[in-house]
Parts: structure tokens; sequence; C-alpha cells
């Protein structure tokens, strides 16, 4: 037998929503819908708070399904949403709410079915049914890759400051059943630090390794929008009297691109994030694996062919500095890339990689080494922004060199190859993208590149157009190979 309704959910609803209007969800507010929450609340079995989400959700649904305007409504900023994010869940895990859409939920739109929407309108008793599919809990990688959205929307000045440091503040408390959330209560950093810290473990986790991948200066100018308060928390930070230095949770580089140094996490906090937070990272233990200093490569004596010895000669004089500047200006003046592009292709073992090497050796130029099938493979839904990323480190350490350094693409088979088909997989489109950031970043590169590569045959025509230099690497002649033999094994006979 069904329960009689003795009280108009629709009326209740309407004046629910008539009051709400810039009530900012105060408590005078509930105060004077006293009457219709309780009436509402075992109805709907939800809060007061759910039930007023829900009354304005529902009158919304017939203009425009969007929680943005319901805040609005309510005289809130958008960015409020999240502060009550987990009551909306609750609406979508009784059913009273439905995804717009079948992809990744969007806490700003949402559908009502129409079997809430008749049982409403009839004044029928409301069945309701707890979605268990949707009550997933959001695990740390989840919540850090919300935090990075929020800090882009900070960045570009989408949210105010005070929305942010709230929405870390709420962050923190509402997720202390994870062990590194309880770890920075502990440890009572501050909200700039927290916001560091978490900053930097998402760097470290997009990146794949822990290898200095948080730029101070860039990350502290993102938290502080007045000049005076960054350039004191920057220094703060490289002279290491911030609880993150002091606790052992960062590091910071002794090696600085443009006056920009760069933090990584301590082993300290590595450890924790695999015990506690089953967070596998490579700990880089070197300064910069990706810097190769011109004085520290050995010299060595290579043996080409009478083709390749004269390109790489050619190349090797434009190297001198005095020639590299001349060389800009000459192709500034033909309204060409002022960039110094190389390609060295040709079969395994033939010495591309060592070339490069023994140029930047004999002209005192420093190498960015970059291994690109490292940085595609591990983290693949952030390849475009780590390759995005490797341009803007190698402008910052351009900055500081006496001698434009040697930006070195080692093993670039997997970005140079024609482009597939869009649409044709995930991998393919991915891949595209990589390679047409790499085409836009070559159109207005104004250093050194060098590519390595095995499969020059299947190079696509844009990258082909791009480089300057394509030096093909043979087999050595036999002439060569006795040469290499002698250098190897000067005793035999």
């Amino acid at each position: 037998m069904e329960t009689k309704i003795t009280f108009n959910v629709l009326e209740c609803i309407e004046t629910i929503h008539k009051f709400s209007k810039d009530s900012h969800l105060r408590e005078p507010f509930f105060e004077s819908i006293e009457k219709e929450l309780a009436s509402l609340c075992p109805y709907l079995q939800l809060n007061k708070i759910e039930v007023v989400l829900f009354a304005n959700a529902f009158v919304y649904w017939f203009e425009e399904a969007s929680f943005t305007k319901v805040f609005q409504y309510f005289g809130m900023t958008s960015f409020q949403v999240l502060k009550y994010r987990e009551a909306i869940e609750v609406l979508y895990q009784r059913n009273l709410l439905m995804n717009k859409e079948s992809r990744k939920r969007q806490i700003s739109t949402y559908e009502l079915s129409q079997s809430v929407i008749n049982t409403i309108s009839k004044n029928e008793p409301l069945q309701i049914f707890q979605n268990k599919n949707t009550s997933k809990e959001k695990n740390f990688v989840d919540l850090l890759e919300e935090f990075d959205g929020m800090s882009d929307q900070l960045d570009s000045n989408m949210i105010h400051q005070y929305d942010f440091t709230d929405y870390i503040g709420t962050l923190c408390e509402e997720n202390l059943h994870m062990p590194i959330f309880r770890e920075i209560k502990n440890y009572k950093l501050d909200l700039f630090e927290t916001f560091f810290f978490l900053d930097a473990i998402w760097d470290t986790i997009s990146c794949g390794d822990n290898d200095f991948n948080t730029n101070i200066q860039s990350t502290v100018n993102d938290y502080f929008k007045q000049k005076s308060q960054a350039l004191y928390n920057i220094k703060k930070l490289v002279n290491k009297e911030t609880k993150l230095s002091k606790l052992g949770l960062i590091e910071i580089s002794n090696q600085s691109f443009a006056n920009k140094p760069h933090a990584k996490l301590t082993k300290k906090v590595i450890d924790f994030l695999r015990d506690h937070q089953d967070l596998l990272i490579d700990d880089v233990s070197n300064e910069n694996s990706k810097l190769i200093l011109a004085k520290n490569i050995q010299q060595k004596k290579l043996f080409f062919n009478k083709d390749e010895s004269t390109q790489l000669n050619q190349i090797s004089a434009i190297l001198e500095d005095q020639k590299f500047k001349e060389m800009q200006i000459r192709l500034k003046e033909r309204a060409m890339p002022i960039g110094i592009t190389a390609i060295l292709h040709g079969v395994p073992g033939t010495g591309k990689t060592e070339s490069v090497y023994q140029l930047a050796k004999n002209s005192g130029r420093n190498i960015f080494k970059v291994d690109i099938s490292e940085t595609k493979s591990m983290w693949f839904g952030e390849s475009q922004k780590l390759v995005k990323k490797i341009f803007t480190q190698y402008e910052d350490m351009k900055k500081t060199e006496k001698l434009c350094p040697i930006l070195l693409f080692n093993e670039a088979d997997a970005i140079i190859g024609k482009r597939k088909s869009a649409g044709s997989s995930t991998i393919a489109d991915t891949e595209n993208a990589i390679q047409n950031i790499i085409l836009e970043e070559m159109e207005k590169f104004d250093g050194i590149l060098f590519a390595t590569t095995n499969l020059v045959e299947n190079m696509d025509g844009a990258f082909e157009r791009r480089f300057l230099f394509k030096v093909k690497f043979e087999q050595p002649s036999t002439e060569n190979s006795a040469k290499i033999w002698r250098e190897k094994f000067p005793h035999l006979s």
C-alpha cells in the first residue's frame, strides 16, 4: 500500500527556489523555508542542503541544466559549486540527477530522468535507488588531476585567489583518510607550501620521474599574482627557508636555467608515496640527467665516409659562435626560421649520436638531451604537455648559457614518421598531436637542434622541410672499417 503524500511536492520545490535567489545559502534562508524542508527532506531522503540543491536543479532543468546557473542564482560564484560537490554527488548516487552525457561526469551539467519528473508532478511517493557505480571514491591521482585543473584556472584568471586557497583547504580537510593529506596536516604547512608541495608531486607523476621537474619561479608566479609576494617566496624557497626544505620534503637544484632554479621531491617523499599511496616513481639522483656538459664529453676520434665528412665539417664550422650568429642573420633576412636544425639518419651503430657529442665537445656547447621514446611511453596521456615542456626547459637553459646549447632528440623515430589518419586510434591521435607540437615549436625555434633516427625513409614531409641539414650515415667503407679496428685495437697487426 502506497503512502499518501500530504503536501504538494511541486509547491515546496517552487517555494524553495523562490527564496533561494541571492540567498548565498546562509542560515536565514534555511529558516525561511523550514516548513518546506520538513516535508521534502524525508520525501527525498536528503539533508537540507541536498534538498535545496535538488529543488533548484529541478527548476533550472526546464531552462538550462547547469549548476553554474544555479549558483549564480544563489548570488554565489560558479567556482563555489566545488564546495558542494559531495552534496551534488549524493543526488547522482540517488539517481535524482543523471549524467547529461555518457562521458565522464561534469559537475556543472546534469539531466533529470522522466520518471523523477513524472513522480514529482503527480505528487506520488518517490522510489529512491542507490546507484552503486557512481559512488567510487577518487584516488590520490584523480584529486591531483583536479588540483592541476584548478591551478590552470587560477593561472588563467578564471577563478580568484581566495577561491583557490579555499579550495586547497577544503581538498586537504576532506581527504584526511588518505595518508599524504594526513602528513600535510601533521607538517602544518601553510596554504602556499601545501600548493607547492602538491604541484611538485603532480609534476613528478606527470613526468614519470623525479628529475627537478618543478620550475620554482613559474610555480610561485602561478600562485602569487602580486610581484613582491612572488619574489619574496621565491627567495624563501631558494634559500631553503620554508618548511618544505626544513622538513626534508623538497630538494632545490644547484643548477638554474635563466636564474630559475628547479625543485624535486626528496627520497623521503618518494618512498612515502610508494609505501602509502602505491605510486612507483623513478628517483633521478643526478642534478639534471638531461644536461650533458661539453667539458665532460670524452674526446673520440671518429671516421666518416666522404659525404658524411663533408656535411659534418660544414655543420662544425657553423657551430663556431661567430658563424652561427651570421647564419642566423642570413636565415632571418630570407624570412626563414633562424634555428640551426640537422637530422642524422642511417643504420644503427654508425655513430650518429656520438657525432653530435663530438660536435658539442669541439664547439664547447652543452647538450640538452631528450629521448623522445621515453617521454612518449610512460605517461601517454601527458605526452603533449611533456613535449612542450622540453622546449620550455631548453629555452630557460639557453638564456643562461654563454654559448647556445644543443637540443638533442635522440632516437627520434617515434616522432618524425608519417602522420597517421586522424581518428584511427587514440594512440595515433596522440602521436599526431605530439608531432604537431614539435613542428610548431620548430617554426619559432632559434637555437640548435639535432635529431638522430634510423628510419628517415618513413619521415613525414613536414619534418623533412624543417631540417636545414640531412646527413646520411652509411656503413663504413672498407678503408674506414680498417681505421676503426686499428683505433680500437692498436696492438693488432
